[in-house]
């Protein structure tokens, strides 16, 4: 089976998992906890007394000598930016674990795009890490969520880790319109507080951090080598010794605490997934969370 086979084989089998996941309910809980952004105008009618003077329209009343108010509707269709980290880190599944990253992250994407195109909602993807980045723009459709699922499988899933400020550029100055920008990835570069309040000020920034279990926790496994998939460096280590494993625990934790500061200073809901994890119950409760602030 060649490489084009055996990717259209795994798109159809995450598609058909989507699908199954992707339940009426589950599009509904999307739509309650994202909505469109803002109000677009409407039409004009006469003022009545009661009505925000701010709304008034003072060319139409000079013209016709009548006070006149501009009406507006709520603007329900919204675009979904899927920015997906497929830098070398997220090709790594650990032993018994199914999925790597980047294929959790694939069926985490089609799931979402299946929900915003049931909503009517555009979906657009950027795939960063290897440069250049790729970028498809914000379409309607299930045929553009097929595409999204495809292109992050075939993605190949080399190349350093992105800086944050390199990513938030490419966001916004690729998608003008305010949008709800999902950004999954493993967060293993350095954070950066000021690009992602930038981002999350121009756009709607939900974060999904992504962990293989064994990068949280090193198993008792011997002595081990290993290759940076970024770099490709090999390295060898004693990992039956628990100060080591100690050590590399606690970095890792701190690592995760630098990120997950940045995100609570600047208001951010970023779950965190490990890609054993049911994912569906996490969105669920995100976008719970969510309405819950939109209707207060």
């Amino acid at each position: 089976m060649d490489k084009t086979q055996e990717i259209m084989q795994r798109v159809r089998r995450i598609e058909l998992m989507a699908r199954k996941l992707t339940t009426a309910t589950f599009a509904g809980q999307y739509r309650s906890g994202f909505r469109g952004q803002g109000l677009d105008f409407d039409d004009f009618r006469e003022y009545i007394a009661g009505d925000e003077p701010r709304f008034i329209d003072w060319k139409v009343t000079a013209r016709t000598g009548t006070p006149y108010v501009r009406t507006f509707h709520e603007e329900r269709e919204q675009v979904l930016l899927l920015a997906v980290d497929a830098s070398g880190s997220m090709n790594y599944a650990s032993a018994g674990v199914n999925d790597t990253k980047l294929e959790y992250a694939a069926l985490l994407a089609a799931v979402l795009s299946y929900s915003a195109a049931l909503n009517g909602d555009k979906v657009g993807l950027l795939l960063y890490g290897r440069k250049p980045h790729f970028h498809l723009p914000p379409a309607k459709g299930m045929k553009q969520c097929r595409r999204i699922v495809r292109e992050i499988l075939s993605a190949p899933a080399a190349g350093q880790d992105d800086t944050v400020v390199s990513v938030a550029t490419e966001i916004l100055s690729t998608q003008r319109k305010r949008a709800l920008v999902f950004m999954i990835s493993d967060f293993l570069a350095a954070p950066d507080k000021k690009a992602i309040g930038k981002l999350n000020f121009r756009h709607e920034l939900v974060p999904l951090c992504l962990h293989d279990p064994a990068e949280l926790q090193l198993p008792d496994a011997g002595r081990v080598r290993f290759r940076d998939p970024e770099s490709g460096e090999l390295y060898e280590a004693d990992l039956s010794d628990e100060t080591l494993r100690q050590e590399y625990a606690r970095a890792i934790r701190a690592h995760c605490a630098e990120w997950r500061q940045v995100f609570n200073q600047l208001g951010i809901d970023a779950p965190e997934l490990k890609t054993t994890d049911d994912f569906i119950p996490v969105l669920r409760n995100l976008f719970h969370r969510r309405s819950r602030r939109i209707t207060r």
